[in-house]
């Protein structure tokens, strides 16, 4: 094999895994989003599905802070601590081995349908609940098998987050799989085009025309039996000539 089949090889190798990690890159990006996006959805609809409404009051506005650490030997946590006790240990092990992520939370207390009080904290960016005063109440939905899961009633600005990484991770997976992006349009415009001339269909049959109408009479007539077809009689003194 000579120097230019080798660079040739070479070469068409070097494009094969340029598409392939291409692929890689847009396939593990879209798919992040997406699924984040599809995954937090369906938690939202399927809690609101199965949960049961409760009227909740608010108790107080707080910080929570949620830590995630790894130990050695051990798999990945992700835990919701004091938000003094979680600043102090990022102090100690450093922001890159013990990372903290502070949110805004509403702590509400409910009544349940056995009659059982029950506390929760609900994220206030959620709940939309920053500008309310203590001791309002407000409509909540929780799981019946995890009373402290609730959450407030879907509405279009909690579904927002979902449908926006959903709608950012959805082109990078067309790019990934070549699709392009006018197909989802194609595909729609089809769909009512193929409707429309179905219901159209029965409408547009055209009449018979006056030769079809001839010709049926005339094909009637030729598969008559011979032997009854009438035929004239002969006139009188005309016979046996």
């Amino acid at each position: 094999m000579n120097w230019a089949k080798l660079w040739a090889k070479a070469k068409e190798n070097h494009e094969r895994s340029s598409r392939w990690g291409a692929f890689g890159y847009l396939f593990t990006f879209g798919a992040i989003f997406a699924g984040a996006g599809a995954i937090t959805l369906y938690s939202d609809v399927t809690h609101q599905i199965l949960g049961k409404p409760a009227m909740a009051s608010l108790l107080e506005h707080t910080k929570q802070c949620t830590v995630e650490y790894q130990r050695i030997g051990e798999e990945k946590r992700k835990e919701v601590w004091p938000c003094n006790e979680a600043e102090e240990m990022q102090r100690l092990a450093g922001p890159i081995k013990f990372r903290v992520s502070h949110d805004s939370v509403a702590r509400v207390r409910f009544t349940l349908e056995n009659g059982r009080t029950q506390e929760a904290s609900i994220d206030e960016y959620k709940f939309d609940s920053y500008k309310l005063a203590i001791g309002t109440t407000l409509p909540v939905i929780y799981a019946p098998d995890n009373p402290s899961d609730a959450r407030p009633n879907l509405s279009l600005k909690q579904l927002s987050f979902s449908l926006v990484l959903f709608a950012i991770g959805t082109p990078f997976l067309m790019l990934a799989f070549g699709i392009p992006f006018s197909a989802p349009l194609r595909w729609a415009f089809r769909r009512r085009a193929s409707r429309a001339g179905e219901e159209a269909a029965p409408s547009a049959r055209p009449a018979p025309t006056f030769i079809e109408a001839s010709e049926l009479g005339d094909s009637s007539t030729s598969q008559r039996r011979p032997d009854t077809v009438v035929r004239p009689r002969s006139l009188f003194g005309m016979r046996n000539r």
